[in-house]
Order: structure tokens, then sequence, then C-alpha cells
């Protein structure tokens, strides 16, 4: 089925909630009013478009950094303090890989995908600046056969057949044009509300109009001075009694002038066209008169003096229409002693100020017009805790960021998505589980003796029998990190009663050691898991918190861990296969310590394993 058939809506169908001041489902009854209905300033306004460069240059900035902006489908922060959370095309904690493919479904198919969504943000842009309204429609193309989206102008759109249709001019050509019924296409109108009546358009150009006009006169007044020094050389008057210095005479058949002083003056000015090098080019004519040569000589010229005032009254009439298009003044005026940290924080004003708000107005109207009547129509349940959102990363020149990232990633608190974003990579760089196995296997061989034989082996490297004896008789030291050092030692009256839990324990086995690791990845995904269903301000309560022990602040239900632990131990199964009795008794363990909100410790998870019957390494 199409995609404009899937939001296709009756008039009845729509809540009165949803109806936004600035997007709206062009219907029959609207077509006659609505569709045509242009304004006299906005035939102005395209006008100064085509013929005031600083004004198309301001609308140009728009377009492009709207173009440059990502839409993408996120759940929607329930308190409002964050921006939608992106939807994970592999499924999540909140949603199934089906799920995630139906909300993602419309997406890829607006406008042709990412490169089309790009032009499409483009031109909404532009006709959001100029004429202030433009329409989205989608439909069939009966000639290809396949689902079409257009951006239009109010002039590309008019109604047909008594409103039951509508005529669109086509892109391909002045000639190209179809008509199509409104049953047979969605139409959705998307326009910038103006302040006083909601219903109709508005641009910054609406209030632009006189300073373009003025700016338009004045760079009439510089264009029409500047062709009339193009007007002629002017004119000299000269009187009879004047005679070159040293009189030639021109006997040719065809003399330069009769006149020997004219034919004097024509050459000296022939000459250095001729020949740059020439001294004439540099010498004046030496001329011989009686008397007084004010008298005799007189120049007039036809070129028009430029007005002192014009330059300024020019620049004060593009500072005007700087300050009200909808985008920095500096843009257009230029940015006075600037520098990289005053040029960025220019480009976050623009972005937040002048961008974003439209960037939302758009992604407002797609949300409601279109893609939540295709998720009921696709059976997404809630439809309403979901939108299409914008992503301007791309946009933003930030100071360096790394080390700051780093500190926080490594102290728990940032994911590794972001930080890899504010490094400049994305999530497609992040090692896989086969590799991040291999490098917790080199770790393992390179910091832990007792631990380097099974690690190696794990790698595909055989070691002798003696190295192999050497590596086992060496001192049991258990391998702590700086982390596991700082933490407070196991109370006297030692861990609260887990079930099944007995008190004998093998804390140097190197199997310990391993499974510590995956204890505490399955802590950290439990705590991410509670920091980001817990509110976006835990983020910053917590951060001095390590993401393994946010359990104990917070606290886990028993509804709660099939959904946190979801993919915990997935490297746990990968490394060490074919040992349910450690999975089961490692799963028991964590969530235990989740219930009990209770830290973990080396020797809790050993008198675990021990009970569990886990020692027997054939154990099933």
């Amino acid at each position: 089925m199409a995609w404009w058939k899937l939001h296709k809506r009756d008039k009845g169908d729509v809540p009165n909630g949803a109806m936004l001041a600035s997007a709206a489902l062009v219907s029959k009854d609207q077509v006659r009013t609505v569709v045509g209905a242009r304004q006299e300033w906005q035939a102005e306004g395209w006008d100064f478009y085509r013929a005031v460069p600083e004004l198309r240059a301001g609308v140009t900035w728009a377009a492009n950094g709207c173009s440059r902006a990502r839409l993408y489908i996120g759940r929607i922060d329930p308190d409002g303090s964050s921006e939608p959370v992106p939807v994970d095309a592999e499924g999540d904690d909140t949603t199934t890989p089906e799920q995630a493919a139906a909300l993602l479904a419309p997406l890829e198919e607006l406008a042709g995908g990412q490169l089309g969504q790009s032009e499409m943000l483009r031109r909404f842009s532009v006709l959001l600046d100029v004429p202030g309204e433009s329409y989205l429609l989608g439909y069939d193309d009966p000639e290809t056969r396949e689902r079409r989206w257009l951006v239009c102008s109010p002039s590309e759109v008019t109604s047909a057949a008594g409103g039951s249709a509508i005529r669109v001019q086509l892109p391909e050509s002045s000639t190209a044009r179809v008509e199509l019924p409104l049953e047979k296409c969605t139409l959705i109108r998307l326009w910038r509300p103006d302040a006083e009546l909601a219903y109709r358009p508005d641009s910054p150009i609406q209030a632009l109009r006189d300073p373009l006009r003025e700016l338009q006169g004045l760079s009439a007044h510089v264009l029409a001075t500047v062709e009339s020094r193009l007007a002629g050389a002017g004119l000299m008057l000269l009187s009879d009694d004047v005679a070159p210095a040293t009189p030639q005479q021109s006997d040719g058949p065809n003399p330069l002038h009769s006149n020997p002083v004219a034919a004097a003056l024509l050459e000296s000015m022939a000459t250095p066209l001729k020949n740059r090098d020439s001294a004439a080019a540099i010498v004046p004519l030496l001329l011989t008169t009686p008397g007084s040569p004010k008298d005799k000589i007189e120049y007039e010229t036809f070129a028009t003096e430029l007005d002192e005032q014009v330059l300024p009254l020019r620049e004060s009439a593009i500072k005007r229409i700087a300050t009200g298009l909808d985008m920095p003044p500096e843009v257009l005026t230029g940015l006075a002693e600037s520098n990289h940290w005053n040029a960025w924080l220019s480009d976050e004003t623009g972005i937040k100020l002048h961008l974003e708000p439209k960037l939302g107005l758009i992604a407002d109207a797609l949300t409601e017009r279109y893609f939540r009547p295709a998720w009921e129509a696709l059976g997404v349940p809630d439809p309403e805790n979901w939108a299409c959102w914008y992503d301007t990363s791309d946009l933003r020149q930030r100071p360096n960021r790394g080390p700051e990232a780093a500190e926080a990633h490594s102290r728990g608190v940032l994911s590794d998505a972001a930080y890899l974003r504010e490094l400049g990579f994305s999530s497609e760089d992040m090692p896989d589980n086969a590799e991040q196995q291999r490098r917790l296997l080199l770790q393992l061989a390179t910091t832990s003796p007792q631990l380097a034989p099974a690690a190696l082996e794990a790698l595909g490297v055989t070691l002798p029998d003696s190295a192999r004896a050497a590596a086992t008789d060496a001192d049991p030291a258990p391998v702590e990190s700086t982390r596991e050092r700082a933490e407070p030692e196991l109370p006297r009256e030692g861990p609260p009663e887990l079930p099944g839990v007995a008190a004998s324990a093998a804390a140097g086995d190197w199997r310990i050691s391993c499974l510590d690791m995956a204890v505490r990845r399955a802590l950290e995904r439990a705590g991410q898991w509670l920091l980001k269903h817990g509110g976006r301000s835990l983020y910053g309560q917590y951060r001095d918190v390590p993401l393994h022990q946010i359990h104990v602040r917070l606290g886990a239900r028993q509804d709660q861990l099939d959904q946190m632990l979801t993919g915990a131990y997935q490297l746990l199964h990968d490394s060490v296969p074919g040992e349910p009795c450690l999975h089961r008794a490692v799963d028991h363990y964590v969530r235990a310590l989740l219930l009990a909100r209770e830290e973990h410790h080396r020797d809790y998870l050993a008198r675990a394993i021990a009970q569990a019957g886990c020692d027997d390494r054939g154990a099933a």
C-alpha cells in the first residue's frame, strides 16, 4: 500500500489536540479557499529574492543549514527535559526489532531516504522564508508506478476539477504537469503562521519590503552613476588660435584630421592605446596659445559624481535587512574581530535561535500529519509516544571536548556512542563482540601470569609444557584494578544471605577473575538502564558513582530485571561457551545483588559459584 494512503484520515478521525496552527491535511472543502490563494506580498518576495543578492544569501544560508540536519525517529521524553531518544534499528529494551522496523519504515520511504530528505529540508526552509508556506505532496506516479514525494511552492499547486482535484507543476520542465484527485494523493500544507491571523502565512520578507526597496534604489543609483562614466569621455572645446608646439603637416591621401591641433590630440590618445610602453601614456601633449590658456581650452564631462552618502546608506539598508531576516545578522554584515571562539558562539546561536525552531516546526508537522497516521496503520502501539525529530550535530563546530569526554567515559557517566560522537566517529566504528573478546584476552595474557595460558590458548597460541608449568606454579596474586582496591573491605558480618550461597569458595581460581568482569559488565548495563529510565537529572546527580554501583543507590525491582539485563551476558556466552552452570550462577548472583542493593565483591561471587556446583569444569 502506498504511504500516502497509510496516513490518509477523514476529518472526523483527527483528534482535537492534533490540530496544529502550522500544518494541515488539505481536504476537498479547503482546496478552493487555501490552494492558490496567494497574496501580493508573496509575489513581491519572490521578485526581491531574485533581485537582491543579500536577501538571497540570507535565505540560502538558512536553507543550507537545514539541509545538513538529519531526521530520525525517537521516543519522546516523558518529562520533556531532553530530546527524543533515537530508536535502535536492532531493537532495544523498549522496542522489539519488528516494532523498530515499523517505526523506521515511513522515514526510509519519505522523500527517497536520507539524500532526498536533505533536499526536502532545504526547499522547506526556502519556502518558509520567502512566501511563508509550502506543500508536501505524496502520490503514486502514474508513469513509473513508484511512490513520489514533492515539496511544492504555492505557485506550483492550483485547484482543478471544481475543487475535487489539484494541478501540480512538476520540476522536470515547464510543460510537465499532473492533475491528481484528492482521494488519490496526500497534500499537506505547512506554513509559518501569522501572529494575528494564524491561518495566513507569514515570512520575514513581509516586514522587509521597504528596506528591500530602499536597497534596490540605492544600488540602482550607484549602478547609474558608474554607467554614466561609460557614456563618453566628455567634450573638449579648443580655440582656433591654439597650435601644437611643433606643427606638423599631414600630406597623405587620408590625413588624420585637417586641423593640426585635433590631429595631434588624436595621435597622442591613440599611441598609448596601441603601445602601453610609449611615453605618450604619461607625458602630456604640449600646446601653445597666446595669452592665458584658460580662455582657449575647456573640458566638459558627462559623468555624474558619486554621492558620498550613498554607500553608507546602502550599508545601513543591508544591516536592516540582516536584522529582519531569520538568521544571525553578522552572517551578512560580517563579524568584526572574529576568532575561533566567538565564531563558534555565533554558529551555535544561529543554530539554536534560527535553524532549530524552523526544523522543529517541520518535524512537528511531519510527525502529526504523516508519521503517526502511518504508524497507526502499521499497528505500532502507542504512536503518540514517538516523534520525528532532527539532529544538528553535523552543524555544530564545538571546541575540542575530547579530554572531558574521555574522563566522563572512564568514570562510566558517558555512553560509548556519545564518546564516539564527541571524538568525531560513528557507532559503526565501535569494535564488535569478537574484537572486544580478543582485546580482553590480550589484556589478561599481558597482565596476569595465572590467566595467560588460558587466554593465549583462546587466542590460538599453543604454549610449551614448560611455560605452562611455570605459569601454574606462579604465586596466585589476584588481578584487581585500581578501582577494586579502592572499594571498602568486605564487612565482617559478610554479605547478605544469598539463596543457595555457601562459604566454601575458590577465590584464587582464574575463572573467578574472568567471571568478575562479566558481573561488572552486567551491573554496568543495569546501571545504564536505571539512569536512562530514571530521568535525565540522574546523570548529573550520580555522575561520580561508577556504573556498576548505581543499583546500590537506586535499587531495582523484580519485574525490571529481565529488561535491564537483556544482552548483558552476550560477551560471557561467547567467551565461555558450553558452560550453562556458570551462566546460570552468574545471572543468579547478579540478580541477587540488584534486588539486595549490595555491592559486588569477588568473595561473594566465588561463594556463589562454589555453591552452584560449578567447580567441576565438566558440570553442565
